[in-house]
């Protein structure tokens, strides 16, 4: 398949970049994130997160000096802050689930530092609800689905003195002239991820002063063919890196960066068999331990064979129910039967299995919760992830909880997104379903127990 105008720029970028530190000033702030990390995971908010190398990445080798500030690691606000505004050009952030005071805070300091400045959002929150979003921050420009193709255009827009008004032909992109937020034609997405540079992982300033990453999220593929009520999806289609590329990301990775461990942060890692089979042979090439998470439908014993030859410790799937009505009406299109397939043939196969359970599903009843727990009990899997059911922007279960009155306005909401805890019986819970609060909240600390029992001693 030949490739697209945005795909062939990418290349030709990778190819020849332009010279190193010719553009303006490109500071990226990291919000901190307040979120208590799930178990074995921890490392994720404290090594370079993929969509922000990226990005980092693409404007790099565009010619822009950049630099990150990473407030997850510890860095000090107010010093940022003040960084980004003394170097002027523009200041980019990225949206997280649990992010928006902080995003709020930086862009409010920082203009008030330097009202020059030029901001730049993006990230799956704000394309998950861009319109109150976009008001409430007020950015310059605001990059929405996948970001590298349309920043490389917008960097060359803002360096060439156009304004912001003349944006309105890029695609892509979200613009705020004050009173109401200008949508511009949305931008296909990267069908070919060989296209893109190998993450820069020295523009953190964790590893300019520390290079070895022993443990680091990566991905192969981006998208998903599921599409389950409850969760956004920033990328519709299924686009993936080539298992050659892969392997040079791999390795560069590798000899740079001394890594020993990757979790494989695909949402479907075995959406194609023969592929994922060559993803296999290039983790164990480089003596590589791994996780990775997908969908229960496609298991096959000797698929998790290979898997555990190649270096697969864990699998983190996608349970969220075992009763199938409350399946059904989630749209997980998946059977109760290929749950309890996959979790014991993984468990055969000598891999640990976690699960990611969600408790109070639309449909959820006492019986339904009673199946969840006895099915944790009787089988080996490890509730790693236990979750009340949260409604996330972008999703139908949002609309939901809009449509019942459980959510009147996005931004209260979207601070309240910041407290929620993975594994807290204590957390916050929107009831879209029959039962009482307190016969959830029961169900939910039950499940913790098991998990306490089955983590005793239990290193991922």
């Amino acid at each position: 398949m030949a490739r697209t105008n945005d795909e062939t720029r990418l290349a030709d970028l990778v190819a020849t970049p332009r010279p190193a530190g010719s553009r303006p000033a490109f500071t990226m702030i990291l919000p901190t994130s307040p979120q208590v990390p799930t178990p074995n995971r921890e490392f994720l908010l404290e090594t370079p997160t993929e969509g922000v190398s990226h990005i980092a990445t693409v404007a790099k080798l565009a010619g822009w000096r950049v630099k990150i500030r990473d407030l997850r690691m510890g860095e000090d606000f107010e010093d940022a802050c003040c960084d980004a505004a003394l170097r002027g050009g523009v200041l980019a952030m990225p949206t997280f689930i649990d992010s928006f005071p902080v995003n709020m805070k930086i862009a409010a300091r920082v203009r008030e530092l330097n009202p020059d400045i030029i901001t730049i959002i993006g990230g799956a929150l704000v394309s998950s609800i861009p319109e109150p979003l976009i008001k409430a921050l007020k950015p310059d420009y605001t990059v929405l689905g996948e970001g590298e193709a349309t920043l490389l255009e917008l960097l060359d827009h803002i360096e060439a003195g156009k304004s912001t008004a003349d944006a309105v032909n890029i695609a892509g992109l979200a613009l705020f002239d004050g009173e109401k937020v200008i949508f511009t034609p949305k931008r296909p997405q990267l069908m070919d991820l060989d296209v893109l540079p190998i993450p820069d992982l020295f523009l953190f300033p964790s590893v300019q002063q520390n290079p070895e990453i022993p443990e680091l999220g990566i991905t192969t593929s981006r998208g998903c063919y599921g599409r389950c009520s409850f969760c956004f999806l920033n990328m519709h289609k299924l686009s993936y890196k080539s298992p050659e590329r892969f392997e040079r990301e791999v390795a560069d990775f590798v000899a740079k960066h001394n890594i020993k461990y990757f979790y494989v942060n695909d949402l479907t890692f075995t959406s194609d068999l023969r592929r994922t089979y060559k993803i296999c042979d290039v983790l164990k090439k480089h003596d590589i331990t791994w996780t990775c998470s997908t969908r229960v439908e496609r298991i096959q014993p000797e698929l998790l064979a290979y898997m555990h030859k190649s270096g697969c410790r864990d699998i983190w799937y996608g349970v969220e129910s075992v009763d199938q009505k409350v399946l059904d009406l989630a749209d997980k299109a998946t059977k109760v039967e290929e749950i309890e397939f996959a979790v014991a043939e993984t468990v055969k196969a000598g891999i640990k299995v976690a699960a990611n359970l969600i408790v109070g599903l639309p449909g959820e009843s006492e019986e339904s919760l009673r199946k969840m727990m006895d099915f944790c009990r009787k089988s080996e899997v490890i509730p790693i992830s236990i979750k009340y059911l949260t409604p996330f922007p972008g999703t139908k279960i949002f609309d939901m909880a809009v449509e019942r009155g459980y959510i009147t306005d996005p931004l209260t909401y979207l601070d309240t997104l910041a407290e929620r805890k993975v594994n807290d019986p204590n957390d916050a819970i929107i009831n879209l379903t029959d039962l009482p609060d307190e016969t959830l909240r029961k169900a939910f600390a039950e499940l913790l127990e098991i998990r306490a029992e089955r983590l005793k001693g239990f290193i991922m």
